[in-house]
């Protein structure tokens, strides 16, 4: 079954909340990408926040730890580790 954040919506950024053009970020990165996009753990992000996050951190491990409460309303933090390997609460 596929965890989506709630809230997220594909022509909003999830965190400026402007509307328009947007990019999907994957909530976890690198190695744990994959499993991040089978688990639906991916929000919709502007340009300049997308920048931001991938330039600076910005919100980087705030969006960590949304993705893994995500998870672990459907799923255990034994699954979780498991999975991704990393806990980031």
């Amino acid at each position: 079954m596929q965890t989506k954040i709630q809230g997220d919506e594909p022509f909003r950024c999830f965190l400026c909340q402007r509307y328009g053009k947007m990019q999907v970020h994957h909530c976890l990165h690198g190695s744990r990408r994959k499993a991040a996009d089978a688990y639906g753990l991916t929000v919709h992000l502007c340009p300049m926040c997308h920048t931001l996050l991938h330039d600076h951190g910005t919100n980087d491990l705030y969006l960590e730890q949304l993705a893994q409460n995500t998870f672990e309303r459907e799923h255990s933090r034994e699954d979780w580790m498991k999975i991704f390997g990393k806990s980031y609460l």
